[in-house]
């Protein structure tokens, strides 16, 4: 499985053999291309650099290539310029509002060694820090959220634990145990929604952060760690009454914003 391409990835040499994997897998060179990437910001020399290396990938001139950050994108994908705050939740999470005017307002997205509450890397953290205090304690834990952690893991041990969660460089790994929490609080296990209950509370922080400076504008919620259990849109509802947790094809709108923008360029 090819690690996921941020803007950053992309300039070392796994991120470019990943990227030309992507691009022998696809069945037909595309015509267009456009790239919402973590870590981007449009119109920097960065971007631009970004720019060329999917083009020379890709084998398109380069004004058939553009590219953004991935919020940027995401919040396209839902929300008009000023219509409101975008609350993401993945591995990490952000909240997000794009003005009418250009300006950006966020709280939040500053990466899993700062930040993240509420996404799916916390998730998997917590669910963590639950094994290992009962490990302190002397006790090894059985339950739905244990079994459901070990079936991921290998093991409860620390031996086992300590080898998963150090194994493998940045957030990856503890994010992939955060479906494992919503399994469990599927199958009753009450710590599980426990943790489902604070990630909610977490994320509804962040969108009461933005609308502090931007308005009281409504929310929109979406993301792959909001996917985990319908446990974790309700509980979000109820610690942020009246958002809207919605799903969007967010490659759809790449492709859209591909066609009305690079489309007619040769």
């Amino acid at each position: 499985m090819a690690p996921p391409l941020t803007a950053a990835l992309l300039s070392t040499e796994l991120g470019r053999a990943a990227l030309a994997a992507l691009a022998e897998a696809l069945p037909a060179r595309p015509d267009l291309l456009h790239a919402g990437l973590p870590g981007l910001s449009a119109g920097t020399p960065f971007a631009a650099v970004v720019s060329d290396t999917l083009a020379q990938t890709f084998g398109l001139p380069a004004a058939r290539v553009s590219v953004e950050g991935d919020l940027d994108l995401a919040y396209r994908a839902h929300l008009a310029p000023g219509a409101g705050i975008l609350l993401y939740a993945g591995t990490g999470s952000i909240a997000y509002h794009v003005a009418g005017d250009g300006v950006v307002f966020r709280a939040g997205g500053r990466g899993y060694r700062l930040g993240d509450d509420g996404g799916g890397f916390s998730l998997g953290r917590a669910a963590l820090r639950w094994v290992t205090d009962a490990l302190d304690a002397g006790e090894v834990p059985s339950s739905p959220l244990a079994e459901e952690l070990a079936a991921l893991t290998g093991g409860l041990d620390w031996d086992t634990l300590r080898a998963f969660a150090y194994g493998r460089p940045g957030a990856a790994a503890i994010a992939s145990l955060a479906p494992a929490v919503g399994r469990a609080a599927d199958r009753g296990d009450v710590v599980a929604a426990h943790l489902l209950d604070e990630a909610s509370r977490s994320l509804a922080d962040l969108a009461r952060r933005v609308q502090g400076r931007a308005g009281l504008l409504p929310v929109t919620a979406t993301g792959g760690a909001l996917r985990v259990s319908p446990l974790f849109p309700a509980a979000l509802v109820r610690q942020l009454p009246g958002v809207t947790v919605a799903w969007r094809d967010h490659a759809e709108t790449a492709a859209r914003f591909a066609l009305a923008h690079n489309g007619t360029a040769r």
